[in-house]
Protein backbone atom coordinates (compact mmCIF):
# COMPACT_ATOMS: atom_id res chain seq x y z
CA UNK A 1 0.00 0.00 0.00
CA UNK A 2 1.24 3.47 -0.91
CA UNK A 3 0.07 6.75 0.60
CA UNK A 4 0.03 9.95 -1.46
CA UNK A 5 -1.01 13.48 -0.53
CA UNK A 6 -3.04 15.28 -3.20
CA UNK A 7 -4.84 18.58 -3.59
CA UNK A 8 -7.86 19.28 -5.80
CA UNK A 9 -7.28 18.14 -9.41
CA UNK A 10 -3.91 16.54 -8.66
CA UNK A 11 -4.11 13.08 -10.22
CA UNK A 12 -2.79 9.68 -9.22
CA UNK A 13 -1.99 7.30 -12.07
CA UNK A 14 -2.40 3.59 -11.36
CA UNK A 15 -0.92 1.42 -14.07
CA UNK A 16 -1.29 2.85 -17.57
CA UNK A 17 -5.04 3.49 -17.73
CA UNK A 18 -6.46 4.29 -14.28
CA UNK A 19 -6.60 7.82 -12.82
CA UNK A 20 -7.93 9.18 -9.50
CA UNK A 21 -8.10 12.75 -8.17
CA UNK A 22 -9.89 14.71 -5.47
CA UNK A 23 -12.30 17.25 -6.96
CA UNK A 24 -13.47 18.75 -3.67
CA UNK A 25 -11.86 18.75 -0.23
CA UNK A 26 -13.36 20.12 2.97
CA UNK A 27 -13.20 19.41 6.69
CA UNK A 28 -15.95 16.78 6.39
CA UNK A 29 -14.28 14.74 3.67
CA UNK A 30 -13.39 14.55 0.02
CA UNK A 31 -15.02 13.89 -3.35
CA UNK A 32 -12.90 11.52 -5.43
CA UNK A 33 -13.24 11.14 -9.17
CA UNK A 34 -11.87 8.06 -10.94
CA UNK A 35 -11.70 7.19 -14.62
CA UNK A 36 -10.01 4.65 -16.79
CA UNK A 37 -10.02 0.91 -17.26
CA UNK A 38 -10.82 -1.80 -14.70
CA UNK A 39 -7.78 -3.80 -13.58
CA UNK A 40 -8.60 -7.47 -13.09
CA UNK A 41 -11.74 -9.49 -12.57
CA UNK A 42 -14.47 -10.33 -15.06
CA UNK A 43 -14.71 -6.70 -16.23
CA UNK A 44 -10.95 -6.37 -16.85
CA UNK A 45 -10.28 -3.62 -19.39
CA UNK A 46 -13.79 -2.14 -19.28
CA UNK A 47 -13.83 1.66 -19.22
CA UNK A 48 -15.54 3.52 -16.38
CA UNK A 49 -15.94 6.83 -14.57
CA UNK A 50 -16.87 6.97 -10.91
CA UNK A 51 -17.27 9.63 -8.22
CA UNK A 52 -17.64 9.17 -4.47
CA UNK A 53 -17.98 11.43 -1.43
CA UNK A 54 -15.86 9.93 1.36
CA UNK A 55 -14.98 10.72 4.96
CA UNK A 56 -11.72 9.73 6.64
CA UNK A 57 -11.58 5.92 6.57
CA UNK A 58 -13.88 5.73 3.55
CA UNK A 59 -12.94 3.51 0.62
CA UNK A 60 -13.41 3.71 -3.14
CA UNK A 61 -13.15 0.29 -4.81
CA UNK A 62 -12.04 0.34 -8.42
CA UNK A 63 -12.52 -3.22 -9.57
CA UNK A 64 -11.43 -6.26 -7.58
CA UNK A 65 -7.78 -5.28 -7.12
CA UNK A 66 -7.59 -1.52 -6.49
CA UNK A 67 -8.83 0.27 -3.34
CA UNK A 68 -8.38 3.96 -2.50
CA UNK A 69 -8.77 4.86 1.20
CA UNK A 70 -9.02 8.37 2.66
CA UNK A 71 -6.39 8.46 5.42
CA UNK A 72 -6.45 12.14 6.43
CA UNK A 73 -7.92 15.47 5.40
CA UNK A 74 -5.72 18.42 6.32
CA UNK A 75 -6.57 21.87 5.01
CA UNK A 76 -6.61 21.85 1.21
CA UNK A 77 -5.01 18.40 0.94
CA UNK A 78 -6.05 14.80 1.38
CA UNK A 79 -3.84 11.82 2.15
CA UNK A 80 -4.90 8.75 0.19
CA UNK A 81 -3.78 5.15 0.60
CA UNK A 82 -3.68 3.21 -2.66
CA UNK A 83 -3.86 -0.56 -2.51
CA UNK A 84 -3.01 -2.18 -5.85
CA UNK A 85 -1.21 -5.31 -7.05
CA UNK A 86 2.58 -5.02 -6.59
CA UNK A 87 3.23 -5.25 -10.33
CA UNK A 88 1.04 -2.19 -11.01
CA UNK A 89 2.79 1.18 -10.72
CA UNK A 90 1.19 3.91 -8.58
CA UNK A 91 2.53 7.42 -9.23
CA UNK A 92 1.70 11.10 -9.07
CA UNK A 93 0.55 11.83 -12.63
CA UNK A 94 2.69 14.97 -12.97
CA UNK A 95 5.79 12.81 -12.44
CA UNK A 96 4.69 10.32 -15.09
CA UNK A 97 4.12 13.22 -17.50
CA UNK A 98 7.55 14.69 -16.66
CA UNK A 99 9.30 11.37 -17.43
CA UNK A 100 7.41 11.05 -20.73
CA UNK A 101 8.42 14.61 -21.74
CA UNK A 102 12.06 13.89 -20.89
CA UNK A 103 11.98 10.73 -23.04
CA UNK A 104 10.40 12.64 -25.92
CA UNK A 105 13.06 15.36 -25.68
CA UNK A 106 15.94 12.84 -25.65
Amino acid sequence: MLTITREVDQWIQIGEDLFVAPTDIDADGVRLYAKGRVLGGEEDGATFTKAADLNVGGELRLGPSVVITVVEVKGDAVRLAVQAPKHIGVHRKELVDQVKRARDDA
